[in-house]
């Protein structure tokens, strides 16, 4: 099977409510990146940032927003992940679009403490003015893992097997497109943000 249709039976597995194999994202990461356009509304739950502050999606209201999901133990997909997104961000500002924020929830609450995920955002130079890394009690992380239609299987103590998905949302919370893969096409990201600005424009 090639690396797309890989790619694609993956997504259409995790939309049905089935989980990808161990390892899937990492063997995979090369693949092309897969985009959906949808409407959706971020959640309502509050969870926790990486200072230990009550975070609510409602307050990135009038931004665009990437969430991605990721793990501190992890070392293969989830710094890729990151670095992904973080070039998107900093893509945006050389090209003079507005500043768009960056949102990493964990699959990993057993671990990920806002110490262990401020931690993290300090090794991986992350900008706390744009990016925010998030955990919570076990309820409310599920509450938004299913909001995002994410799915996730604990393997063992700081190993966690989750599809490698993005979500771009509007400023006014709504997710537009959720972007399957490792690695973002951020030719592609960026066209979505500008086109996301320019209606707000007309609005």
């Amino acid at each position: 099977m090639s690396a797309w249709r890989a790619l694609a039976a993956a997504c259409a597995l995790t939309l049905l409510g089935g989980s990808l194999p161990p390892g899937f994202a990492w063997a995979q990461h090369g693949a092309p990146m897969a985009r959906t356009v949808l409407t959706a509304t971020t959640p309502e739950t509050q969870l926790v940032d990486q200072e230990g502050r009550r975070f609510a999606f409602a307050e990135l209201r009038g931004k665009a927003v990437l969430v991605a999901f990721i793990y501190t133990s992890c070392h293969h997909v989830c710094p890729l992940i990151f670095d992904s997104v973080s070039a998107v961000q900093a893509r945006a500002r050389a090209q003079g679009l507005r500043d768009i924020a960056a949102v990493f929830v964990t699959v990993d609450p057993e671990i990920d403490t806002p110490e262990i995920l401020k931690r993290y955002a300090e090794r991986r130079g992350a900008d706390p003015a744009t990016t925010a890394f998030l955990t919570g009690r076990d309820a409310d992380l599920q509450a938004v893992w299913d909001a995002f239609g994410l799915r996730i299987r604990r393997l063992g103590r700081g190993l966690v097997d989750h599809p490698p998905l993005t979500f771009l949302a509007d400023a006014q919370g709504t997710v537009r497109y959720r972007y399957l893969g490792t690695l973002l096409d951020s030719e592609v990201v960026l066209a979505d943000l500008r086109s996301l600005q320019r209606i707000a424009l007309k609005d």
